[in-house]
């Protein structure tokens, strides 16, 4: 065939395709649309929480048909019927979806469509309209809470907790304050919601009945809901715990703080501490523990109290008074002054802080050496309260001193870690007047050795000389776990009986530690029992009631002596009991010669 009558044959077949392709177009172009209007809300929740858990579709078609309806996934494959071969009338038809595909599985979250079929016109239409699945729950996160203490009441800036937080916030989002530094898990204090549209939140500093928060330690969580309605929380549980929470999402209210050295102070200089958590006008007073009048008192204005300890004050244990708009503080001072004695006296001052319950770094928790990796050595003491002990143990113990006319010397371990006032050596005698929870590793070899070679140490505490930490020039760090043996090689464990006073059975000629006594001594029902010594130590004197495992020991070890209480109810009998008070006195005769 020749080549011209093949192509005339050929364009005449593209030209009635043409043609016949566009009079089928005009019939589809003038046919009645499958269905019109098709209407659903773009997002859907399917996972429980009764927040946009079903959708409901609709479409309307436009004569009475038999329909065909079908989810189907971004790839256009069915998941789930919703309509089989069903006839409907001319006019809106009604659906609801639930999220599950034909086997009632929860489809994967995405993208899906609704497909509508007439299957006796062998036509379908699927719509354009999303409907996005998605039931992951948002993950909001707290930025910041400012400032990290606020003074609940205060008519400027300090008296709110500005919050800041990243994560959706339409609808608005809803905040809850817990109060964490009480018994038993965090307490919700507070809810409030923030504003529509806003990442941040302000808590006025209130309770929900409107009274001011107390003076304590607050977590703020931040929950929101995204477009499908999935909520998410900051910490993403609740209440929250310690291990939950972040840095800086944490609010401490205070009303009145005082700080002031943790060392000792000379007579006749001049002491500076300071007032929070803003500058005010205060009243201040200066008293030795114990009844009497202040040995110095007067007014501050501003951020500090700058005290002058009188010259001829007597050393020993001190406490600063302070009262500002009708809220009180105090803090202990350790004075060295005249009336220094063979003994020296050792306070607890590391582990006052190291379980002063101050949130150090604004998590909405309070940071202990028993539950962080480190706190801040100096910061005021909560709710401006004297340490946890003091008052059960050291001042006790001191006021029977002071009453006895016994002499000591004073000092604070954390002084004595950072080689501030007097040393170990020069003192025959070491009292810890406390619990010495922690101790620095070179503190710790420096006592052993001390006793090794002939010094003398009464321990009034319990639970001490176990766990070691690091003092640096501004924090506490690295807090060891409690070893089985203390720095003396000693091993005891705590019981609990019904009252019972300590019954003497052992007591060498050497030491006659309860010399005057009748035997039995005080009431207790706390012990702390001596189970093993290391070798070589030999044991001079003991009471108790196990006489193989005794709490009150005294023991040999190298050339010198080491005595132990055994009970933390000791210091609290010196006053009212007689044999408690001598013991205590024959304690320090051994120790000062």
């Amino acid at each position: 065939m020749p080549s011209s009558i093949l192509v005339r044959a050929v364009f005449g077949l593209l030209v009635l395709s043409t043609v016949g392709a566009f009079f089928v177009t005009q019939r589809l172009k003038r046919s009645t649309p499958i269905v019109e209007r098709v209407f659903y809300k773009p997002y859907l929740s399917p996972n429980g929480d009764r927040r946009k858990d079903t959708a409901s579709l609709r479409f309307d078609l436009p004569k009475r048909e038999r329909v065909t309806a079908a989810m189907v996934n971004d790839a256009g494959d069915p998941v789930r019927t919703l309509l089989d071969d069903r006839r409907r009338s001319r006019g809106t038809v009604h659906m609801t979806w639930d999220g599950r595909d034909d086997d009632g599985a929860i489809v994967p979250d995405g993208v899906y469509h609704l497909r509508v079929t007439l299957p006796t016109e062998g036509r379908a239409v699927t719509s354009p309209r999303d409907l996005i699945v998605d039931t992951k729950p948002p993950r909001p996160a707290i930025v910041a809470v400012t400032p990290p203490t606020i003074l609940p009441g205060d008519t400027a800036k300090r008296g709110d907790a500005r919050i800041r937080f990243r994560g959706p916030s339409n609808p608005k989002p809803l905040f809850r304050v817990y109060r964490t530094d009480v018994a038993g898990p965090p307490r919700l204090v507070r809810s409030f919601s923030g504003r529509r549209g806003r990442q941040t939140g302000v808590w006025d500093g209130r309770l929900q009945d409107g009274r001011l928060a107390p003076d304590g330690i607050y977590s703020i969580s931040v929950t929101v809901q995204d477009k499908a309605g999935n909520a998410g929380s900051a910490p993403a549980t609740l209440p929250p715990s310690r291990s939950s929470v972040t840095r800086r999402s944490g609010v401490s209210a205070r009303y009145l703080t005082l700080m002031g050295p943790l060392e000792p102070v000379n007579a006749g200089s001049v002491v500076k501490l300071t007032i929070g958590p803003k500058a005010r006008r205060a009243r201040w007073n200066l008293t030795r523990i114990g009844p009497g009048r202040p040995v110095a008192r007067g007014e501050s204005h501003g951020t500090k109290v700058a005290i002058r300890v009188p010259g001829d004050a007597r050393t020993g244990l001190y406490l600063v008074r302070v009262q500002a708009a009708g809220h009180r503080a105090i803090e202990p001072l350790v004075v060295r002054g005249r009336g220094r004695g063979p003994v020296l006296v050792v306070l607890p001052s590391i582990t006052w802080q190291g379980l002063n319950p101050v949130d150090d770094d604004r998590d909405g928790f309070a940071d202990t050496l028993s539950d962080s990796l480190s706190v801040q050595a100096a910061r005021p003491f909560a709710h401006g309260r004297l340490p946890a002990g003091l008052d059960s143990t050291e001042i006790p113990l001191l006021r029977f001193l002071d009453r006895s006319k016994l002499p000591y010397d004073v000092t604070t371990d954390l002084a004595l870690a950072r080689g501030q006032g007097p040393g170990i050596d020069g003192h025959g005698g070491i009292i810890f007047a406390g619990s010495e929870r922690w101790l620095t590793e070179k503190l710790d070899l420096a006592l052993r050795s001390f006793v090794e070679k002939g010094g003398k140490v009464a321990s009034f505490g319990t639970d001490a000389f176990r766990r070691r930490v690091d003092v640096g020039p501004t924090t506490l760090s690295s807090p060891s776990a409690p070893e089985a043996v203390n720095v003396f090689g000693e091993q005891v464990g705590e019981t609990r009986i019904e009252p019972a006073p300590m019954v003497v059975n052992r007591d060498a000629p050497a030491i006659q530690l309860f010399a005057h006594t009748d035997g039995f001594i005080g009431q207790f029902q706390d012990f702390e029992q001596s189970r093993k010594l290391v070798g070589g130590a030999i044991v001079q004197s003991a009471a108790g009631r196990d006489p193989k495992q005794p709490a009150l020991v005294a023991y040999k070890l190298g050339d010198g002596l080491v005595i132990r209480m055994g009970t933390p109810e000791w210091a609290t009998s010196i006053n009212g009991d007689i044999e408690v008070a001598q013991v205590t006195r024959r304690t320090w005769q051994l120790l000062s010669r």
